[in-house]
């Protein structure tokens, strides 16, 4: 982006900056590299690399208050001569209405009458050809200058030709045609946003104005418009039509809505000082969705943590952000910062810290060795966790998968509120301050919805089965402003379907994935932290988990550890999931609370003895209850229980299944007789009868 020496000049002290090439190694310094100087007698363009994320570096004010800020040298704010008044209000001249006040939360306009067709001032022209920009009309060219000079795009129209003299922001209607300034016809939808009159749109918001309205030699009423639009709605736009301009790439990236008033005074005194007229008194200025005033805080510990130095002091880095246009003030130990309207990439303290140490130098940071650790060992233990986690997905025959943390969270996370809110998230969304895609504008909650959708595709595109896993943050628990990081949560999530065996190597038949897979994976992933006799399982429902075949899965001391289940019909309509799926996820940190030391026990050397009991019972007893049970019986020997088998049927009746119960009897020192182990078998189905109902 081309940038001119003695325009940045008016702004700030060049030759207490070094020069053009004092001034680059400013730039260099602050992030933005200079790609090349051109000098042309006494003033020079400057080539300059402007990022993405800083659009209020994409003006010469902006810019000269980096090179300031950077070099400690003073700014400088221009004097200008007071606007005429007098006359009719420029309200009683035009009306704005904004209909759609969350896409335009802000929209200013002048009314100049009576102007001439004389061109624009020499020094306009002049410093605008010097940039690549034509000199089209006073009007024009008035607007033109202001979005290089305070980075506000701004559009004149021919107020004659707006019918009703009047303005409304609104979205467009299907199939509504524009005819814009290079004199195509477009074709709109009900995602664009226009600026219309009283009959039809008449400007195609944040990108370009129609070519019916357009300033021509004949005009006399000018009404000079600045505007704040939706960055995600311009971008929509400007990328279905393709049409990329100055005020495009501008306004998706982010524009300074207090800049509106400031811009359209410069455009109009420009436009009185080259073709006169008479400045109706007053500005209009219509708002929307009011904007929030961000504050962050700054902490000397964060600051040392980062940047490695302590040398840093609250001092300097207060002065540091005063320099860039922010508001520090000092709250105790740490600095409360009010962060300007233009800089819409400051959110956290982080942010801040990277601006403290652009103006510092980054050069000057100590060069230091990493402190070495042990071999294999991660500074965070919930890390370890989740490879360990990883490796046992894998064991259990999943494949990893990983997905967007970007989800629509009133779409692909509606399914599954009621679990997000149990497992202690919040089902507010985190936004994103600028998304790059109308259907991924929030931070997730669940990991549950990318991995039901990778196993979708994985589905349609032709695999018999599948088992997917992820492992990631959530982002919905409801956190601390000064501890970004207390707003995430560590998950692992996994789903499958279609045909499962046991092991690969088993002859078995194939059969389809069922909840007792599902259930066996879970109890699988948390097994080194929390055995099966400790996880308590109970009926759960959400919208996402088809009713009767969910469960929410508790520790031992009561907290949500995670939920298993079959996906609801709905959920996989929605994701075109064919067949049945079946789905869980775990929260890593309750996990982390339950993992117990290592203890060792010698194993006995001595045979097993395994022995079957087959029952039925009710179908509201549960398998905690029956683990409850056997435990409090105390069955000597006993090493294990496990359910071998399920059945339920017409012959049984609808209320009641029959279950086969697999018991495993061993000593630690010596072998067992057969007697032995009927005689405990016996007094569990004794027990079984009298105590919870059971039919042998």
């Amino acid at each position: 982006m081309k940038f001119s020496a003695s325009w940045l000049g008016d702004f700030t002290d060049l030759s207490a900056a070094g020069g053009l090439d004092g001034v680059a190694r400013h730039l260099e310094q602050a992030g933005f590299p200079v790609e090349g100087i051109e000098r042309s007698g006494p003033d020079g363009i400057l080539d300059v690399e402007i990022t993405p994320n800083r659009p209020d570096a994409m003006n010469h004010r902006g810019l000269a208050r980096e090179i300031s800020a950077i070099g400690a040298v003073p700014g400088r704010t221009p004097e200008a001569a007071p606007l005429p008044g007098g006359g009719p209000g420029a309200s009683e001249l035009a009306s704005v209405e904004i209909a759609v006040p969350a896409l335009c939360r802000r929209f200013g306009a002048r009314v100049i009458e009576g102007i001439s067709e004389a061109p624009a001032g020499p020094a306009v022209r002049s410093r605008l050809s010097a940039l690549g920009a034509k000199s089209i009309s006073a009007p024009v060219d008035a607007t033109n200058y202001a979005l290089w000079d305070l980075g506000q795009p701004l559009h004149a129209f021919d107020l004659d030709r707006l019918a009703g003299r009047r303005i409304v922001v609104r979205k467009a209607r299907r199939g509504e045609k524009l005819v814009t300034l290079d004199g195509i016809e477009r074709t709109l939808q009900p995602s664009d946003i226009v600026v219309a009159d009283a009959e039809r749109a008449v400007s195609l918001a944040g990108i370009m104005g129609g070519l019916d309205t357009a300033v021509r030699p004949d005009t006399r009423n000018v009404l000079l418009e600045a505007a704040w639009w939706d960055p995600a709605s311009i971008r929509k736009t400007s990328r279905r039509l393709g049409m990329h301009t100055d005020a495009s790439h501008r306004f998706e990236r982010g524009a300074d809505p207090e800049a509106i008033p400031e811009a359209l005074d410069l455009a109009a005194r420009l436009v009185l000082e080259s073709a006169g007229g008479r400045l109706a008194s007053g500005r209009i200025d219509a708002r929307g969705k009011p904007f929030k005033r961000r504050t962050v805080p700054l902490r000397l510990s964060r600051l040392r943590l980062l940047a490695g130095d302590e040398r840093l002091d609250l001092e300097f880095a207060a002065e540091a952000l005063r320099r860039l246009g922010f508001v520090p003030e000092r709250k105790g130990k740490r600095f409360s910062v009010a962060v300007p309207s233009f800089r819409r990439d400051v959110a956290i303290e982080d942010d801040l810290v990277e601006e403290v140490l652009r103006v510092y130098g980054y050069d000057r940071l100590p060069s230091t060795v990493p402190p070495a650790r042990g071999p294999g060992r991660h500074l965070d233990p919930l890390r370890e966790i989740e490879e360990r986690m990883a490796d046992l997905g894998v064991a259990s025959g999943l494949s990893e998968t990983i997905s967007y943390p970007f989800v629509d969270h009133a779409s692909d996370e509606a399914g599954f509120t009621r679990w997000i809110a149990a497992s202690g998230g919040s089902n507010q969304p985190l936004p994103l301050a600028n998304p790059l895609d109308e259907t991924r504008r929030d931070l997730r909650s669940s990991l549950l919805p990318g991995v039901l959708d990778a196993l979708s595709r994985n589905v349609r595109h032709g695999a018999r089965s599948a088992g997917l896993f992820e492992v990631g943050r959530g982002f919905g628990r409801p956190g601390e402003p000064d501890r970004p990081e207390s707003y995430e949560d560590r998950r692992f999530a996994f789903a499958v379907t279609g045909e499962v065996r046991p092991h690969w190597s088993a002859a078995t038949a194939l059969q389809q994935a069922d909840f007792y897979d599902a259930k066996g994976i879970f109890q699988a992933l948390v097994a080194p932290w929390a055995s099966p006799e400790q996880l308590r399982w109970s009926a759960f429902e959400d919208s996402g988990f088809a009713p009767g075949a969910t469960a929410v899965v508790r520790t031992s001391q009561g907290d949500v550890l995670g939920v298993v289940g079959r996906v609801g019909p709905s959920e996989s309509d929605r994701r075109r999931l064919p067949g049945a799926v079946f789905a869980g996820e775990v929260l890593v940190e309750a996990l982390a609370r339950e993992a117990p030391r290592t203890r060792f026990a010698p194993f006995s050397p001595y045979p097993a003895i395994e022995a079957d009991v087959s029952f039925s019972h009710g179908n509201d007893l549960t398998w905690e209850r029956i683990e409850q049970f056997v435990a409090e019986l105390g069955l000597a020997h006993l090493e294990r229980l496990e359910i071998a088998d399920r059945y339920s049927g017409p012959e049984l009746g609808e209320s009641r299944v029959k279950t086969t119960l697999r018991l495993r009897f061993r000593s630690p020192e010596r072998t067992l007789e057969q007697e032995e182990v009927n005689t405990e078998r016996d007094r569990l189905v004794a027990a079984l009868e009298r105590n919870l109902g059971a039919s042998f």
